[in-house]
């Protein structure tokens, strides 16, 4: 199946896509079935469509699922193929597919409402610059004696609308940015420590991550892998580069003849106290499995929480700096008036 650069998938798509592979998963049928049967539904999107018959064609070819998923189509990032891989490798691919159905579930709800939220702000900046600007204008342009220059209203109004633009490609660099460093954070450690201590956005991707980890590693023991290759795969599959280090690490420890907790506790960069200590008690109970369908739960709930708050919090620090801007605008309009007042 040949690649697509340009082709997109929104979260809700991706969504709702694999939320049916999960639904076939779980029912048991193959995934050839299910695949052929998706592809026979109307009005599917054509990326979709190429991500269906993709996976259909490897499957065929022998491919492994995770594989026939990753090479179907461009849009399907490496974070979506190695979830499936793990999830199939652990016999549970329809926890993977849930996992994935619900994360881009989550992307796609705080997307809508930050930018509900964002119209506001974006109204504000698009009167206040050419309204400020004009006023500026005005005023420098009048005199009772009629000596001061005439306006050039033109200009003013080409001058605001450069001010519009320029907001708008510094918000593209910061969103380009940003998608480039959360793109990265997910294989390099240092960048993801980077990330992890921006407000709102480090505790919603440890959170997510962390989620990932628990319900993988879950996945692994109970399929009876060997505790470090557990390990690695689940750090694999974290999307996070602290703790797919932190993982590939400690599997070499716990390979070596250590327990699970020590492997924990040398990386605490990565996984947090109370993760690595109720890991320490489960192991030496012999609960793990247990222990980490809690805390993947519980990290499910935090990431659900910082999620909102990252849709919340967004917007009105968004809304914050465009205030300032538009402080610096009637600040300048003050002046020029303040400079009217004073030539008459």
């Amino acid at each position: 199946m040949a690649h697509c650069a340009m082709a997109r998938l929104s979260a809700k798509t991706r969504s709702r896509l694999y939320a049916n592979l999960e639904k076939f998963a779980r029912s048991g049928m193959g995934m050839e079935k299910a695949c052929d049967s998706l592809l026979r539904q109307p009005r599917l999107s054509r990326t979709e469509r190429e991500i269906y018959a993709g996976t259909l064609t490897g499957i065929q070819k022998g491919l492994a699922i995770g594989d026939a998923l990753g090479e179907s189509s461009a849009v399907v990032s490496a974070l979506e193929r190695e979830v499936v891989t793990a999830s199939e490798a652990g016999g549970h691919l329809e926890k993977g597919f849930a996992h994935l159905a619900e994360y881009y579930r989550r992307i796609d709800r705080t997307r809508r409402k930050i930018l509900k939220g964002l119209a506001y702000p974006l109204v504000l900046i698009h009167v206040a610059i050419p309204v400020s600007t004009l006023a500026v204008t005005a005023f420098r342009s009048f005199s009772l004696d009629g000596s001061a220059p005439a306006g050039n209203y033109r200009e003013a109004f080409l001058q605001s609308g450069g001010w519009i633009l320029a907001a708008y490609l510094a918000i593209f660099l910061v969103l380009l940015g940003g998608i480039f460093l959360v793109h990265l954070g997910r294989t390099s450690g240092l960048v993801d420590a980077i990330l992890g201590r921006v407000p709102l956005l480090g505790r919603a991707r440890r959170a997510v991550a962390m989620e990932r980890f628990s319900q993988v590693f879950e996945i692994f023991l109970l399929a009876g892998k060997k505790m470090s290759d557990a390990l690695d795969g689940a750090g694999r599959a974290s999307g996070s580069g602290l703790l797919r280090e932190a993982a590939a690490r400690g599997a070499g420890i716990v390979a070596a003849g250590d327990p699970l907790a020590a492997a924990l506790h040398a990386s605490p960069e990565a996984f947090p106290d109370d993760f690595s200590r109720g890991m320490a008690v489960a192991e030496e109970s012999g609960q793990l499995d247990r222990e980490l369908a809690e805390w993947g739960r519980y990290y499910a709930e935090s990431a659900a929480e910082a999620m909102e708050l990252l849709a919340e919090w967004t917007p009105k620090l968004f809304y914050w700096a465009m205030l300032l801007l538009v402080a610096a605008m009637i600040i300048r309009a003050a002046l020029a008036y303040r400079d009217l007042l004073e030539g008459l």
